[in-house]
């Protein structure tokens, strides 16, 4: 687990480790949007993965973790600003962040705050958590795991973090992605005007 000494609020998945974890923690802590209170300011990432994805064929993008199709497994958040917690997902990509999959949604409480259904930064110490890869799921190597948060409160944000994963399930390797949900990507240039959350909810995924 890689931890924050020194960083101003925001989180990225810690385990399995994100791309670019040993790089600039602003850019692994800030959501998409940017911060315009970084020094010089930043402006809004590229979609997906605040363009890491980029890295997924070079060393930069040597899978951290293999799963297999079938089986749980557990991930878990380094943090420091729960904004009442809101709504995640959990996507898969075997083609290079071009299409995803969503295999896990958590609708409210995530991150987990302290006390849930309150308007507060404080959060739970447990932030572990599990989900499971689809039985039919194929055999991909350095596929992209991505964890997306759409906070409840502060700024309408929309937070990434990005892993490389080998993953081994039923017949040969495919750059393919499985058909099923797809991401939503909200709060975002050029798409706010059309796909924008409302402040003090959670997002219920269509």
């Amino acid at each position: 687990l890689f931890l924050l000494s020194s960083a101003s609020c925001h989180l990225f998945v810690g385990n399995p480790p994100p791309l670019r974890w040993h790089q600039d923690i602003t850019l692994l802590i800030m959501p998409l949007n940017g911060d315009p209170n970084a020094f010089p300011p930043i402006g809004q990432q590229p979609f997906p993965c605040k363009g890491f994805h980029a890295d997924i064929d070079g060393p930069g993008g040597d899978p951290v973790a293999s799963w297999t199709a079938g089986q749980d497994v557990t991930f878990s958040y380094v943090l420091q600003s729960a904004h009442s917690g809101g709504s995640c997902q959990v996507a898969l990509s075997y083609d290079k962040g071009q299409t995803w999959v969503v295999v896990q949604t958590w609708e409210g409480n995530c991150p987990r705050a302290q006390t849930p259904g309150t308007v507060t930064n404080i959060y739970d110490v447990d932030q572990n958590y599990t989900f499971s890869i689809p039985e039919d799921f194929p055999t991909g190597h350095r596929v992209i795991f991505a964890w997306v948060w759409i906070n409840a409160t502060g700024n309408r944000e929309y937070y990434m973090s990005c892993s490389s994963v080998n993953i081994s399930g039923s017949g040969p390797v495919t750059t393919t992605t499985p058909a099923g949900p797809p991401l939503l990507v909200a709060n975002l240039d050029p798409m706010k005007q059309e796909c924008y959350t409302k402040e003090g909810t959670s997002v219920i995924y269509p």
